[in-house]
């Protein structure tokens, strides 16, 4: 790793529950700054408590840092102090950089501007010139891919639209550090692929992130180091694997202790219905899916960060005819949780007619240990009619990923939005 960009040395903030007291204190601290004493006490005075207490890290060039933790933690509060939006009652936040750029769930846009004039007000903030920005302008708009919606109020769009757009704006500014607060699951699945490979050539020009994130996939595919954040305080730092493991079991105790004695849920085992976005054409049943195949590349047992094989064998009596590949993969309790799609647009698979074979391979896995099932759709590559289908009437093939023994602890769990897994197709 390179240089140092960003440290915290025994950063601490505390609040008070009750707005008088509040107010009380609020008083008294600045009167304690008049007397020339910048720092407040360590101590918690009646009705308060410690939101962040004693956080010492460091975020270096060309490393992406995640911070993870349930909610109520602290993750917010801690941004906001290295931010600057809120000032520590002990402690102190050094940065050693000025090329910063933070990227949350608002994304920084006004809402009440349009997306053009959006665009003109945060470059010309950072100190782009007009000129730039008039050259620039158009490929911003198209890289967002919301072309239609750029000249409406920004109060309009939707979260992943508001995201899109600030993403393809930030990009433009080519920062030291990203700090990424909850802000990698908007747009659809093709935007957040290209959203990942812009972060991962980042990366590897140098740049750093601070990303903080419930989704797991995220925190493992693009993160160094991990801290785990619990009640205000580092409860642990480490590999993702590891403190991923620690997290999943500290939210499973927190779970038990404040629920034991919860109802068991009843899984659904009849026969799920196709997806709604799978629209069944005139030709299906004309190529049928005839094997699957999940393997390690190893030859050994499919564990998580493994090089992973994904094998489909089908028959056509179609021929010359072009199609989208998707593999969709989930378990019996959330389905679809991600996707491996080949190649569409004007770059297309071609069906001959008889046996044809697609394979793709993931280089790391992003599934923690636990039991999956795939399944599988061929689809036309123009008007996106459903050729071919594989478990989504019928059984669905099924994989294991091997790794801890409670399968339990599967980050999948927490998904809330389908994700796109990075893959090499043949």
């Amino acid at each position: 790793m390179g240089k140092i960009l960003l440290e915290t040395k025994h950063l601490s903030k505390r609040f008070c529950r009750d707005p008088k007291l509040s107010l009380r204190y609020t008083i008294a601290d600045i009167f304690w700054e008049f007397r020339r004493k910048p720092e407040g006490e360590n101590r918690l005075r009646s009705g308060e408590f410690w939101s962040v207490y004693d956080v010492n890290l460091q975020l270096r060039a060309g490393e992406v840092l995640g911070l993870i933790g349930h909610n109520g933690a602290g993750k917010s509060t801690l941004i906001n102090l290295i931010m600057g939006i809120l000032r520590p009652t002990l402690g102190q936040v050094r940065w050693y950089t000025n090329r910063v750029i933070m990227i949350d769930s608002q994304a920084g846009l006004n809402s009440l501007q349009t997306g053009r004039e959006n665009i003109y007000n945060l470059l010309s903030m950072y100190g782009v010139g007009e000129n730039l920005i008039k050259n620039k302008i158009n490929d911003i708009i198209d890289y967002s891919g919301i072309q239609t919606f750029i000249d409406a109020p920004v109060g309009t769009y939707s979260t992943g639209m508001r995201l899109r757009l600030a993403f393809s704006i930030y990009t433009q500014l080519k920062p030291d550090v990203f700090i990424i607060d909850e802000a990698l699951g908007g747009g659809d699945i093709r935007f957040q692929q290209r959203f990942q490979n812009y972060l991962r050539d980042y990366i590897q020009d140098g740049g750093s992130i601070l990303v903080v994130s419930h989704e797991m996939y995220q925190i493992k595919s693009l993160c160094h180091r991990v801290i785990l954040f619990n009640q205000g305080q580092v409860y642990n730092t480490g590999q993702p694997d590891e403190i991923i493991y620690t997290y999943n079991e500290l939210m499973l105790a927190r779970k038990n202790n404040s629920n034991s004695s919860a109802p068991t849920i009843q899984i659904d085992q009849s026969p799920q219905p196709i997806d709604e976005d799978l629209v069944p054409g005139e030709k299906l049943g004309l190529v049928e899916i005839e094997e699957v195949e999940v393997t390690a590349v190893d030859g050994k047992e499919i564990t998580s960060g493994s090089k992973v094989k994904f094998q489909m064998t089908c028959n056509s009596q179609l021929d010359d005819y072009a199609v989208i590949i998707a593999f969709s993969v989930g378990t019996d309790e959330l389905f679809p949780m991600g996707m491996m799609m080949g190649k569409y647009g004007e770059e297309y698979y071609k069906l001959k007619k008889g046996q044809n074979q697609f394979c793709c391979f993931v280089d790391k896995l992003p599934l923690l240990p636990g039991k999956y099932q795939l399944k599988i759709s061929i689809i036309e590559n123009d008007i996106y009619d459903t050729l071919a289908l594989k478990g989504y009437q019928d059984k669905p093939v099924y994989f294991e990923v091997k790794g801890y023994n409670d399968l339990q602890l599967n980050f999948a769990r927490s998904y809330k939005y389908l994700f796109y897994i990075p893959t090499k197709w043949e």
